[in-house]
């Protein structure tokens, strides 16, 4: 009878375990019916929506399952979708990935590879892709900046102040050279990098600091945008942007999602939409220690207030 007591305990307490959330519980991973992938606002939203049907198409042909991709109104917008889980893939810029990751909304998978690109624009094709990238300080052709220094008492245009090469690095490149971001400069929000760029050229700013070399965006419709906006210095080396994902989404999704942003880049057509999204040119495994470098930054600028 004792054995019998014994055996019915051990299978009750089990039970309990199980039902209690013990360690034989699996983790309660998202596994969407529907996948939702969220694009950055980092260009002209019209030109983004142009290519979301391409991208979910081929998404839904490499994962075999429905997919959905829009584009969010802001960083911040994106970054609580994910927090939310109303989205679970995230195309997230660099400085953006490190606050959503503080905020327990996304966890990093791919980065970007672009080819590197020299002081005048010119992509190094010939050289191995990269993975880090610089902002660039351009002006107007008849603004007399030359240096840094320069900038004391100048409106600089910007993409959004959460934007890493928009904003971050620039912010951090006056303060190592002894310019007060929040008072001897002012700063205008864009709401693009392509947006920074006309705002030089249109003489609506002074300057402008983008991604190298953000001209690109417009220099098609602007033919004469690298004659009127004037390259003057990079900033340091910053990682590239990434493909995250919420931190639950199932294990196996998650090396799916993987696997199709790297396939889909390896096919003329795949690499043709991803270049008109984010000129991207291909992607890595990415991890979340190779962004320490973003945190140290946004640490140094904490007591900096900006609107």
């Amino acid at each position: 009878m004792k054995k019998v007591l014994t055996v019915l305990f051990v299978l009750v307490f089990t039970f309990v375990l199980v039902a209690c959330g013990g360690k034989t519980t699996e983790k309660n991973y998202v596994n969407p019916t529907t996948l939702e992938v969220q694009l950055i606002p980092s260009r002209d939203a019209a030109v983004l929506n142009l290519q979301r049907q391409p991208l979910e198409d081929m998404l839904e042909a490499e994962l075999g399952m429905p997919v959905n991709v829009t584009v969010a109104t802001d960083y911040n917008a994106l970054i609580e979708a994910m927090k939310s889980e109303q989205v679970h893939v995230g195309l997230l810029a660099t400085a953006s990935y490190v606050l959503a990751h503080a905020e327990g909304a996304a966890e990093v998978i791919l980065k970007s590879l672009r080819y590197d690109v020299d002081d005048l624009g010119n992509l190094l094709t010939d050289q191995p892709l990269v993975d880090g990238y610089k902002s660039q300080l351009v002006v107007g052709l008849n603004s007399g900046i030359t240096s840094i220094a320069d900038l004391e008492g100048k409106t600089i245009a910007i993409a959004s102040f959460t934007s890493t090469s928009g904003f971050v690095w620039p912010a951090n490149l006056l303060a190592d050279n002894d310019l007060d971001p929040m008072n001897d400069v002012t700063w205008t929000n864009a709401g693009g990098h392509d947006a920074a760029i006309l705002a030089v050229y249109n003489g609506q700013a002074d300057a402008a600091f983008t991604f190298k070399d953000a001209r690109t965006l417009v220099e098609n419709d602007y033919p004469d945008v690298y004659d009127k906006v004037i390259f003057v210095a990079n900033t340091e080396s910053i990682p590239n942007d990434t493909i995250s994902v919420i931190p639950n989404l199932h294990p196996d999704l998650i090396a799916k999602v993987k696997a199709a942003f790297i396939a889909i880049s390896q096919t003329e057509a795949g690499l043709e939409i991803i270049r008109a999204v984010y000129n991207h040119e291909g992607y890595a495994v990415a991890t979340d220690d190779e962004y320490d470098i973003v945190r140290t930054y946004l640490a140094r600028q904490e007591d900096w207030e900006f609107n």
